[in-house]
């Protein structure tokens, strides 16, 4: 999924209109990248160039979508500290990259040396190590489109 696309399907589902869609910069995403030390995966450079800091009613709730690249590189140190307080033994690998929180009880996060459009792992707080949940970063994001658009419709989340 290129940035047009991802837009696209938010506009065409009224997820968000026009002024309410707004990515990062490249210079922002080189920032993440330059911090890391390493290039982040095209589908989720995609993802911040398209929405990365408002997508308008797209992840309500979550941690997804920062004003600024610092917000965004805290998240592993969140889910790190979640990871300790439940006395978890499962570690974040080195390569991996923390992309979302929800609630403080959840995260997803893929790890950055499994390619251009990589898997995503899920933790929930109670439920053990993470789980493999997407075969891709793509179908994460797909997956929580028509999601978000199936609730809009049946009026779960209102315009």
């Amino acid at each position: 999924m290129d940035n047009r696309e991802v837009v696209s399907l938010l506009s065409e589902y009224k997820i968000a209109n026009d002024n309410e869609i707004q990515g990062f910069t490249d210079s922002e995403v080189e920032k993440c990248e330059h911090v890391l030390g390493s290039k982040l995966p095209s589908q989720y450079r995609e993802f911040l160039l398209a929405i990365g800091h408002d997508a308008g009613l797209l992840f309500q709730g979550t941690d997804i979508l920062f004003r600024n690249v610092d917000n965004l590189l805290e998240l592993r140190k969140e889910a790190e500290d979640l990871l300790l307080e439940n006395e978890e033994t499962f570690v974040l690998p080195t390569d991996a990259f923390v992309f979302s929180m929800h609630q403080g009880y959840e995260f997803n996060f893929f790890i950055i040396s499994e390619g251009n459009d990589p898997p995503v792992y899920q933790y929930v707080e109670g439920d053990g190590p993470p789980a493999l949940v997407w075969d891709s970063f793509s179908a994460f994001l797909r997956k929580s489109i028509n999601s978000c658009a199936q609730a809009i419709k049946n009026g779960i989340i209102p315009l």
